[in-house]
């Protein structure tokens, strides 16, 4: 039992390591900013969906279950499509973005956009 419980507090923990941008220096994008993906990436209207992908390939390595995950919960998120940022989660160190003329907000991890 003891084990089970500090197995998901690791996973918590380097899942929020992972999306907190700390393997890069640059600070997130302000609210309103337009964006450019800089990689193709899954884009989900859920934050815990988006933690679940990035978990599946970058901590369990497992890029199959991953990208069948994410084209269960998400979209793609093309290289070089501009978005603008609607939201963003400093913890997690993701964003929300939306393009014109859609209402709808995609989180994504902010490791994946064009750095200016």
């Amino acid at each position: 039992m003891w084990h089970r419980i500090l197995r998901k507090a690791l996973f918590a923990f380097i899942s929020e390591v992972l999306l907190s941008g700390a393997a890069h220096a640059s600070p997130l994008p302000n609210i309103g900013a337009v964006v450019t993906m800089d990689v193709e990436f899954f884009g989900c209207t859920s934050l815990d969906d988006l933690v679940r992908v990035v978990n599946l390939d970058w901590v369990q390595n497992d890029k199959e279950a991953s990208i069948a995950y994410g084209k269960q919960h998400c979209i793609r998120l093309r290289k070089g499509d501009q978005f603008r940022v609607q939201d963003v989660s400093v913890v997690q160190g993701a964003v929300c973005l939306r393009q014109a003329p859609s209402s709808d907000c995609y989180w994504t991890n902010a490791q994946m956009l064009k750095i200016p």
